[in-house]
């Protein structure tokens, strides 16, 4: 047995699920990915251990997956759940370009019934997914939200989403934001300019949003950069 071998059994402890193959492939096709298999297997075994269902298990997929494809740019380097080591909620991922550019990636799966094919209702969850995901950005620091998703997502839907969350703060429709959590819409604001741009991930490449009220903005080489992803 090699001891690529003897990773992928401890990390799915014998249990070959639906996924084991997929994630194989990927370990087995990145040097870079492995390294960082390696690094964080006590993590991915437990989480692994954990999931409870399909929708749990695709969930964990997508933070992988995403893990995968960012890896491929060599000028990146990662770190998992760096802000849940500190006990604090924050994103998935910190990822510093060349060396000097942190930038922090929290994936969010969009699943097929948030994806309803009436327009205003599919505007409205991915409005709801907006204001779940701004209030877990951090300050002082480029955050970027990756949405990947069961069927296509435009930037024209993040654009209707955006823009309608947009007009209710400016409105200060304080009870549609106190009933997600924030103190007042001037609060959910703040936070939302925390987010600096949200990454479609399609199965032909990805495409950014940016957030034209950023606090920090996203440099165009890491917007070139994640834009080349591809599995």
């Amino acid at each position: 047995m090699t001891t690529l071998d003897e990773l992928l059994n401890s990390l799915f402890e014998g249990n070959q699920s639906p996924f084991y193959d997929e994630f194989s492939a990927w370990v087995r096709g990145s040097r870079r990915f492995r390294a960082f298999v390696t690094a964080y297997r006590g993590k991915i075994r437990t989480k692994l251990r954990h999931v409870e269902n399909e929708s749990g298990l695709k969930d964990l997929r997508a933070e992988l997956q995403t893990a995968s494809l960012l890896l491929n740019e060599e000028r990146f380097t990662l770190e998992y759940e760096r802000y849940a080591a500190l006990k604090q909620r924050g994103p998935d991922f910190t990822v510093t370009f060349r060396t000097h550019t942190p930038f922090n990636v929290e994936v969010r799966r969009i699943r097929r019934l948030e994806q309803e094919d009436v327009e205003e209702s599919r505007a409205f969850k991915l409005m709801a997914v907006l204001c779940d995901k701004a209030g877990q950005m951090p300050p002082s620091s480029i955050n970027l939200l990756w949405l990947t998703a069961e069927r296509p997502i435009t930037e024209a839907d993040v654009n209707n989403a955006a823009a309608t969350l947009r007009q209710l703060a400016e409105r200060k429709a304080e009870d549609f934001f106190t009933r997600r959590g924030f103190e007042s819409a001037a609060h959910f604001l703040k936070q939302y300019r925390q987010l600096s741009g949200i990454v479609l991930h399609q199965t032909d490449g990805n495409s950014l949003w940016l957030n034209p009220l950023a606090r920090h903005k996203t440099p165009p080489e890491i917007i070139t950069a994640v834009g080349r992803l591809r599995q």
